[in-house]
């Protein structure tokens, strides 16, 4: 590795990040809880927005998102003996137009944070239950206080460095 300050730093933010994204995912795998579930709600937090007021609200929209995902669940479900192959397709319309309409929402208005959350409970492959929705949920707000975190240790790291080359 290279002695220059520029790369040292490089490095150095990586492992910082890195650091926390282990100790998230350990906490995660410790508590049973999914981890990719985990990793879109760090990536929702992230999306839009350098304050922790604008993470919250992409945490929240990702939430949301998850809600979503169990409500398109049981819609496709409940449409599928009348409509067959297109109770699901409508389902995913229906909850296509709600996610687009929310981003004039302020401060929920991240279709991206949305879509998130709709992506996890999907992959998931859980059934839409209260259960499945704290599960995923919990793991996502693990994910974006991970994010959080992050910011913080890079925000260290840069301060200490600036301060030896000061």
């Amino acid at each position: 590795m290279s002695s220059d300050p520029a790369s040292l730093r490089f490095h150095a933010l990586s492992l910082s990040v890195a650091a926390v994204a282990a100790a998230a995912t350990y906490g995660v795998n410790t508590a049973m809880l999914p981890a990719p579930a985990m990793f879109l709600g760090w990536v929702a937090f992230d999306l839009a927005g350098p304050s922790w007021r604008d993470g919250a609200a992409n945490t929240g929209a990702f939430l949301l998102g998850l809600a979503f995902g169990a409500g398109t669940a049981l819609t496709a479900t409940a449409l599928t003996p009348a409509l067959g192959a297109l109770a699901t397709p409508l389902a995913v319309a229906g909850v296509v137009v709600l996610v687009l309409s929310l981003r004039g929402l302020a401060p929920l208005n991240n279709p991206l944070a949305y879509f998130l959350g709709l992506s996890s409970f999907f992959y998931s492959g859980l059934a839409p239950t209260g259960e499945t929705l704290l599960t995923l949920g919990v793991a996502g707000v693990i994910g974006g206080l991970a994010c959080a975190l992050a910011g913080l240790a890079q925000g260290l790291v840069i301060s200490r460095m600036e301060a030896r080359h000061a």
